[in-house]
């Protein structure tokens, strides 16, 4: 009988996990997500600034599963996992597993206030999320050109949260309200766009030039940065911060750190305090042996102990790795220890305009759009081509 293996969570992680494992014949795979789709979490900010359709920033995960004859798709909600009967109930019916993979990421950290404010967003983790935001973008700018009274108010936007996604929507934002008023010369008012910063600087803890490179162009853009502070309270649609400056907002975007998964709440295993799953040095979790956890869902960290931020980059690592040591169990091998690390990062800045880090290299601009557009496409093609492939066997099935 072959071995079944189930992904929870069609995230970076959990396709690199599917993709590694889909190569053992005698693995069955079955992959599930409430989502039906892929989201491609790295360009979403194009998505939030109107330089591209929704569909670009997908891909589909039934097509993707249906390319391989040993994955099986499963569109649902994980409502409960039970490790000791090795059972996962979900909305509809229930799966269970020879080995469990969870991947099923993280979310951002909702702030204390968020029933107080009706206008805001959580973000652009999610599809929907960029979507809404797209929207209310979209929507703004149309009752400014509609309407004299708009036209002559200034709009306020309040980000908590300046790493790298507070950072990313705020460049992205100011960009596009920028373009907006230069190409159709509007005489309104402008965008205030306020960046909070906890620490000293935006992306605390990131190399001193991509943090110069980064302010300076937030600054070029109009781009409103304050630091040393957090919001402490709402006030009738004031942000409160807590150095007792007061912030009117008409929008709020909280980008403020992730939490786990709300699904993993319940799940009795060892967590830190952003409720991440911890795991051994195989990305097992310690109390099962046939249960890995990876991506965002985990306490990642590099080999000398150091906690990795979220990223695609280690996601996919762990994915991967989690892959090997189920088939290395499977073929009674030794695992694989992790050696995660972050090779390089690029951060979107408005525009055509990026910054990249790439070990000891490091440059901003044009060039930097270009390569970070190139890192994107090298993972996205070659999984639309794989989608298209098993969509044309889904068609051929149907005919």
């Amino acid at each position: 009988m072959k071995h079944h293996v189930v992904i929870l969570g069609g995230s970076y992680g959990g396709i690199s996990a599917l993709r590694k494992l889909q190569s053992d014949p005698n693995i069955l795979i079955t992959l599930i997500d409430r989502h039906p789709c892929h989201y491609l979490q790295t360009e979403g900010y194009e998505l939030i600034a109107g330089d591209t359709y929704f569909s670009n920033t997908i891909v589909n995960l039934s097509s993707l599963c249906a390319n391989y004859p040993n994955v099986t798709f499963r569109h649902s909600t994980v409502r409960e996992i039970d490790p000791k009967q090795k059972r996962i109930f979900l909305e509809e019916g229930e799966e269970s597993y020879d080995t469990l993979i969870i991947a099923m990421g993280c979310v951002t950290k909702r702030f204390e206030c968020d029933t107080q404010v009706y206008h805001y967003s959580s973000g652009a983790k999610s599809l929907r999320g960029a979507l809404k935001l797209n929207r209310f973008f979209q929507d703004e700018l149309y009752k400014r050109l509609e309407s004299d009274r708009h036209a002559k108010e200034n709009f306020n936007i309040v980000i908590g949260g300046a790493g790298l996604s507070g950072v990313e929507i705020a460049a992205s934002m100011q960009h596009f309200f920028n373009r907006y008023y230069r190409s159709n010369t509007l005489s309104c008012e402008t965008l205030n766009i306020h960046l909070i910063a906890s620490r000293e600087s935006v992306l605390h803890g990131m190399h001193p030039k991509i943090i110069k490179i980064t302010t300076k162009r937030l600054k070029s853009l109009r781009v409103k940065i304050h630091t040393h502070c957090r919001i402490a309270a709402i006030e009738d649609h004031e942000a409160v911060m807590t150095n007792g400056e007061k912030i009117p907002f008409d929008f709020m975007i909280f980008a403020g750190g992730t939490t786990a998964n709300p699904a993993l709440k319940d799940f009795e295993a060892d967590k830190n305090r952003k409720g991440q799953i911890l795991v051994d040095d195989s990305m097992r979790c310690p109390a099962y042996s046939n249960l890995y956890v990876i991506g965002d869902a985990a306490e990642l960290k590099d080999r000398q102990g150091n906690i990795l931020p979220p990223t695609a980059m280690t996601a996919m690592g762990s994915g991967t790795l989690a892959a090997e040591n189920i088939i290395n169990t499977l073929d009674a091998k030794a695992l694989k220890k992790a050696d995660l690390r972050i090779e390089g990062i690029a951060i979107a800045l408005g525009g055509k305009y990026a910054a990249v880090d790439i070990k000891f290299i490091r440059f901003s601009g044009y060039p930097a759009y270009l390569t970070k557009k190139l890192i994107e496409k090298m993972y996205k093609w070659p999984l639309w081509w794989l989608a298209y492939r098993g969509f044309k066997k889904i068609e051929n099935c149907r005919i």
